[in-house]
């Protein structure tokens, strides 16, 4: 027994004519009575009986009818999603980010982009380090990154999707609030929280080397895993933190202030990653071009062209 006498066999039970039903089908109506009755010589039950001048379902015919369309029901999902998945609309779709991103920067707009161009793709986040997230994408156990580094890994594909100035983090009854401006030197007696160094050994690397150039030597009194447990011990004047200048907005609705400092030249990116082999896949790309168009990277680049060639067309009217 195969899909296409099940097939044939409902459309039949459907129209109650051999005749109609071979025309629906698109085949003779001779090989169509022949392979019913190979059907019926299979099953050892009879499942038409005539009628008129058409026939109807015995007893075991409507039994088997209702069963076949289920059958076909099924098979029919299954083929959908099997496309589906191949064409990037179906299936699950793993994104590995460092813990927090969450609120800052594109990623929540990347996701949200991402949900636009696939709403039947599922998403599963799962936070850890950008070293984890490569050795996740080599082994295929994520689908796409999102992290403060970028690999050095030809491998690994990325793109930058922010570049932003660090600065200090503080509380507003913190004394470093009041004032114009801050310096290095103005920090060395301060208590400072930094997340763990395991997962941001560059920024750890960077904050400490600015500050020995100044002769200045950071009191790190911790390291915080939980970016909201550091924020809450800032927030009651405990201690102060550096983080990038984007954090400005919803830090100050947290009873927070963002400070530049003057001779503390670090800029950090964020960047998404994938498996280099994988950027055709119909999910992955729609993840990439996600990103493309809410990175303020290349939205600002976009803009900038755009004001070129409307500068160069002005000038071109008016000579």
């Amino acid at each position: 027994m195969e899909l296409r006498h099940l097939r044939y066999f409902v459309t039949i039970a459907e129209e109650q004519n051999f005749r109609r039903a071979a025309t629906m089908l698109h085949v003779s109506q001779s090989p169509l009575s022949r392979q019913m009755k190979d059907l019926e010589e299979e099953m050892g039950v009879a499942l038409f009986a005539p009628e008129g001048r058409g026939i109807k379902l015995t007893a075991a015919g409507k039994a088997f009818a209702e069963r076949a369309r289920s059958i076909l029901a099924s098979v029919d999902t299954a083929v959908d999603e099997a496309k589906g998945i191949a064409e990037g609309r179906l299936g699950t779709v793993v994104i590995g980010f460092e813990t927090g991103t969450t609120f800052m920067g594109a990623f929540l707009s990347l996701v949200a982009a991402f949900r636009r161009r696939t709403p039947r793709v599922g998403l599963q986040l799962v936070p850890m380090s950008s070293l984890e997230q490569w050795t996740a994408l080599r082994q295929g156990t994520i689908t796409f990154g999102y992290g403060a580094y970028a690999p050095s890994d030809d491998a690994l594909g990325h793109l930058e999707m922010s570049h932003d100035r660090l600065g200090l983090l503080l509380s507003l009854e913190h004394r470093l609030a009041r004032p114009k401006k801050i310096r290095l030197r103005d920090i060395e007696s301060e208590r400072v929280l930094l997340q763990p160094r395991q997962l941001y050994p560059r920024l750890h690397a960077d904050i400490i080397t600015a500050a020995r150039t100044q002769g200045v030597t950071l009191h790190v009194t911790a390291e915080v895993l939980d970016l909201e447990a550091l924020l809450a011990l800032v927030v009651i004047g405990d201690a102060i933190t550096f983080l990038t200048e984007k954090y400005w907005e919803p830090a100050s609705q947290a009873s927070l202030l963002w400070r530049p400092v003057e001779d503390l030249h670090i800029h950090l990116s964020e960047f998404v990653t994938w498996r280099a082999e994988d950027a055709d896949a119909p999910v992955v790309r729609a993840l990439i071009e996600s990103a493309r168009e809410v990175s303020p990277i290349l939205q600002g680049a976009a803009d900038r062209t755009r004001s070129s060639k409307a500068a160069q067309r002005k000038r071109r009217s008016t000579r």
